[in-house]
């Protein structure tokens, strides 16, 4: 006992006498040990960038390209299906991989990369929601005002911002015969377009996005600078959870969007919240119902504030990917002269045969297969989503395309790089509508189980996807 004590009394003079240089040496060999476990056992079987393993800037480089759908893409195409770009998070294209993950009775759940995508730091929305039996229910509330079945009007609706859409390009947009060339901006256009018909389908009136063409209340402009802070956020998810936290502070929680604020955000809050102040008016009760998605909400149980971020994030999704899609496809059909030819005549055949009217309708849109061929091809080269939607492994771990995965890892789903897969043959970069409809049915049937996952699976696919279809067709 004489002996430990002499050490210990040697080992605390030591530490009196040294204490900067003994603490810097235990941190250093912290580190170290940190680094070389995160190299060498944490998920040494999976391949990677050599230096994604030890911190999240491999990520962070990657955003900030503006290129990640494509640096994502070769990072599988160069390590697998299964690659390791963080030191703890993994990224897979194996559609098999996707299924697992995402199946409705699935063990996997949500990551914190989803607290990113919260309007309001201490609720979930639909989208952000981590707590599965919150999400179903709030799913299950909000599917019948998403596929249409509570709202009477669906077509009709998007026929009218259609055809207000229709004449101000041909009163603003058309170039006469000895007039000055008019400029005209497609795609802004589009997003204008597809704003207010997600607000005609959500509470039953356009915002004046068509009729204006301008940008109303900087939504846009609000949304394509916020979605590049989102994505930083969505690998820093220690910054969600710190602004959940100091939101409480009185003075803190004024810098972040309210219903109060004349633009952005805050504005399309408060327009919401004032939309459905008005419907729960005595007033408003006593009229006939709207046939919306928001009547179809409160109809099936959401609370007022519950209504009011899914109806502010329905706004922000919906128009965003709607959008992306249609401009992606036009895109690829207008620098394509010969499937543009192709396209024009299959409309034109069904207009002389009487198949199509004006406005077509979803119906007779959906028994043209070149241009279903040209919306799935559009869809699949340029999908609109590539964000990871990161969800965390099991406690006991599990087995993903051939490598066991411990528990807590973060797996994100590579979209784009999916639908690159082997079964679109080599030429998949290459927009060819023609592979839908000239593949053997065995084949077709392999193709369109890839494809279908665009839309996600399981328990999160997609509500909109009636919405969405229903917009890139007419």
């Amino acid at each position: 006992m004489s002996s430990l004590a002499f050490l210990f009394d040697r080992a605390v003079s030591t530490l009196r006498q040294y204490p900067i240089t003994i603490s810097t040496v235990v941190v250093f060999f912290l580190v170290a040990y940190t680094l070389i476990a995160r190299r060498f056992f944490h998920l040494r079987n999976i391949p990677g960038p050599w230096w994604a393993c030890y911190t999240r800037i491999w990520l962070l480089k990657t955003l900030a390209s503006e290129d990640s759908p494509n640096r994502y893409i070769e990072t599988n195409r160069k390590y697998g299906p299964l690659a390791r770009i963080g030191p703890n998070h993994l990224i897979t294209t194996d559609p098999e991989a996707f299924r697992r993950i995402l199946a409705a009775r699935t063990n996997y759940q949500r990551g914190r990369w989803f607290d990113s995508l919260r309007l309001d730091p201490h609720n979930a929305n639909l989208i952000s929601e981590r707590e599965w039996p919150r999400h179903n229910r709030l799913r299950q509330q909000m599917a019948p005002g998403y596929d249409g079945k509570d709202i009477k009007d669906f077509e009709i609706g998007i026929d009218e911002n259609l055809q207000q859409w229709i004449q101000y390009i041909e009163e603003h947009g058309v170039t006469h015969p000895g007039q000055p060339v008019k400029e005209f901006e497609i795609g802004r256009s589009i997003q204008y377009l597809v704003t207010d018909m997600i607000c005609r389908l959500c509470f039953g009136r356009a915002l004046g996005f068509i009729e204006n063409h301008t940008d109303r209340h900087e939504f846009l402009q609000t949304l394509e600078q916020r979605l590049p802070i989102v994505e930083k956020f969505s690998i820093y998810t220690e910054v969600s959870t710190l602004i959940s936290f100091i939101s409480n502070i009185p003075w803190v929680n004024k810098v972040l969007p309210s219903a109060e604020d004349k633009n952005g955000i805050g504005r399309i809050i408060g327009i919401c919240r004032e939309i459905i102040d008005e419907r729960l008016s005595p007033e408003s009760q006593a009229k006939p119902p709207k046939n919306d998605m928001l009547d179809s909400f409160l109809k099936h149980g959401l609370s007022r504030r519950e209504a009011e971020l899914e109806m502010t994030i329905s706004l922000f999704a919906g128009s965003d990917t709607t959008a992306t899609s249609i401009r992606a496809i036009l895109l690829h059909i207008m620098s394509n002269p010969l499937i543009y030819a192709r396209l024009r005549q299959e409309i034109d055949d069904g207009i002389a045969e009487g198949t199509i009217s004006t406005p077509a309708l979803e119906e007779q849109v959906r028994k043209l297969p070149y241009l279903q061929a040209c919306i799935r091809e559009g869809l699949r080269i340029f999908p609109p989503i590539t964000y990871l939607r990161e969800r965390v492994t099991p406690p006991q771990g599990d087995i993903l395309s051939g490598h066991f995965i411990p528990g807590g890892v973060n797996i994100g789903f590579n979209l784009p790089g999916l639908l690159l897969n082997p079964v679109f043959e080599p030429d998949a970069r290459t927009f060819r509508p023609e592979r839908w409809l000239e593949t053997e049915p065995e084949k077709l049937r392999k193709m369109e189980r890839v494809m279908d996952l665009v839309f996600g699976w399981g328990s999160t696919r997609c509500l909109g996807i009636r919405m969405a279809n229903a917009n890139q067709s007419l």
